[in-house]
């Protein structure tokens, strides 16, 4: 039923359990997983010199590897595939065209992630994932 199955990942609590719900399913209907981080640069090129840009960048990069192993470690624990992906955008755009490329079949994400407790149960970019994906969408 699933082919594809993506899990953006930021390396939280939230994101990890997507990850453990995602493999479940990937084991069940024999799916690959594609793991996937997103570096949000934000507003860095307002606020930061080049060179704190390029640093902030290379940190990013090196975490977003970091997360996106645990991911396929974890996967293969499992004895599922899995594809990663360090990708530099706008977080909801960056998975929506991630899903649309690579044919994902569902998207498994955290309610909430590295974000303000105080936000909604769905952080932003899980409901704007939600919101314009043409993938189903799980939320958990």
């Amino acid at each position: 039923m699933y082919e594809h199955v993506l899990v953006p990942t930021d390396g939280s609590k939230r994101s990890a359990n997507a990850v453990e719900n995602a493999i479940r399913i990937a084991e069940r209907h024999g799916s690959t997983i594609h793991a996937l981080y997103v570096m949000d640069m934000g507003d860095a090129a307002f606020v930061a010199t080049p060179s704190d840009i390029a640093e902030t960048r290379q940190r990013l990069e090196k975490k977003g590897r970091e997360y996106t192993l645990d991911v396929a470690e974890r996967a293969e624990e499992a004895g599922v595939r899995c594809r990663t992906e360090v990708r530099s955008g706008i977080p909801e755009e960056e998975i929506l065209e991630y899903a649309r490329d690579h044919d994902v079949d569902l998207i498994v994400m955290g309610k909430r992630g590295r974000s303000d407790p105080d936000k909604p149960a769905f952080g932003t970019i899980t409901n704007r994932v939600i919101g314009s994906s043409d993938a189903l969408v799980l939320a958990v």
